[in-house]
């Protein structure tokens, strides 16, 4: 099945590959969105109405503001503090990325949630629904601005499986150092160490050395981090995949 990605090429030539979600989808997480927040502001509703009990006259004032914290801030925030998802995201199996791969920031959560106000102008999502048919990253005017780009996330296979059995025991795992540096590893990161370390047996032995080189120097010289000299290029990268990969969420 022919699928739509967007493509990342880093100075140390490693390209990543992200399969793009589609309209269709993100309308689904939309949706499942759309009944969360209904279910918020009736709680927001309900609240009020004992706040109005106790200071009369301000219940309306508090139910408008606690409604609006919730439309305009219910995305930004889920999106910053949950990787890049909403609830709605999370379920569907979506991810926002800023468009060079890299997690997105609160700011760009901000932008792209705040400009939704005219995607979905003249209602339906029409102005947002055509922008990403046309985009070529099927991104809406919010992505457009906020230089994000909404992805399929991928499920992170468990470490083990992607080890090889002598290395099942992973003497990275000790190391506070490392640790600390696979926190910092990238979506796009991740998504080349599990595909290489997947499809490794299946490509030829010289190209196989020659891309998990490539991939542990862009990683060394990213993350700060030295390979020891017992270990290969390939060991490298999958014991520090293996770190990387149990941190991811699961959903």
């Amino acid at each position: 099945m022919l699928r739509d990605l967007h493509a990342i090429r880093t100075p140390e030539n490693v390209v990543f590959e992200f399969e793009l979600a589609g309209v269709g989808a993100r309308a689904l997480a939309w949706s499942i969105d759309l009944v969360a927040m209904g279910a918020l502001i009736s709680v927001a509703a309900v609240l009020a109405s004992i706040f109005g009990l106790v200071v009369a006259g301000f219940a309306k004032a508090l139910y408008f503001v606690l409604a609006f914290a919730i439309q305009w801030g219910y995305g930004a925030t889920l999106e910053w503090r949950w990787g890049g998802q909403t609830f709605g995201k999370r379920v569907v199996g979506l991810r926002v990325l800023s468009f060079h791969g890299t997690p997105v920031s609160f700011g760009q959560a901000v932008i792209r949630n705040l400009l939704r106000i005219i995607d979905i102008l003249p209602g339906g999502y029409l102005v947002g629904g055509m922008t990403a048919l046309c985009d070529k990253s099927t991104r809406r005017l919010g992505d457009i601005a906020a230089g994000t780009v909404v992805v399929r996330a991928r499920q992170a296979t468990r470490p083990a499986a992607i080890t090889a059995p002598v290395d099942r025991y992973n003497s990275f795992a000790r190391d506070a150092n490392i640790a600390h540096a696979a926190r910092a590893v990238t979506a796009p990161e991740r998504d080349a160490m599990l595909g290489l370390s997947l499809r490794r047996e299946e490509l030829p032995l010289a190209v196989r050395h020659e891309l998990f080189a490539k991939l542990a120097a862009h990683l060394e010289a990213r993350l700060g981090i030295q390979r020891p000299a017992y270990f290969s290029a390939e060991r490298f990268v999958l014991n520090l995949a293996a770190i990387a990969l149990e941190r991811e969420p699961r959903h």
